[in-house]
């Protein structure tokens, strides 16, 4: 009876052990899976729009833009602006129609650029050197541009969002 139970403790201790390797095993492989990092759902969707918008090689177009963010109001706009084989010719205050310091806008004056803002939130390419906490864009349905844009790089850093209004879009 001695022999079959120490035989059968045997079985049950190799048994414990091998379920404990496969359980520790198969948790790894879940933690190497994930974190690999594949495209989100978010980071898809900007894809297929960024496409979408360069599939109509539209390199001469107006915009209206507008930037919402804790900033001084001639950063803020609206602005018309003129892109014309891809390169903005101008940027003029819808208020006043002056023209804007090429500096102010010069990071979003064209739907390219506002794409860049975007895959940067996504990817940690922002000013502060991290994924943004929070990404909302709609697009355009049919054209794949950016309407509206907002991240919130930190919730708990106060006045870094920002946001950015595409309207009144013409291909010239």
């Amino acid at each position: 009876m001695d022999k079959r139970n120490s035989k059968l403790r045997k079985q049950i201790g190799h048994s414990s052990v091998i379920k404990l390797l496969i359980s520790s095993l198969l948790l790894v492989t879940a933690i190497l899976a994930s974190s690999c990092s594949s495209p989100t759902a978010e980071e898809l969707e900007l894809e297929r729009n960024e496409k979408l918008w360069q599939s109509q090689n539209i390199t001469n177009y107006d915009f209206t833009l507008e930037r919402q963010c804790f900033c001084s109001a001639d950063w803020r706009g609206p602005v018309n602006i003129q892109v014309r084989n891809g390169v903005v010719i101008s940027v003029i205050y819808v208020s006043t129609g002056e023209t804007v310091d090429p500096e102010i806008f010069n990071n979003a004056d064209t739907i390219e650029e506002l794409f860049g803002i975007i895959r940067d939130a996504y990817e940690e390419k922002n000013t502060f050197n991290q994924k943004a906490e929070m990404v909302n864009v709609t697009y355009h349905p049919e054209m794949g541009y950016p309407l509206t844009i907002f991240i919130d790089v930190s919730k708990m850093i106060a006045d870094e969002e920002q946001g950015y209004t595409v309207e009144e879009l013409v291909a010239r």
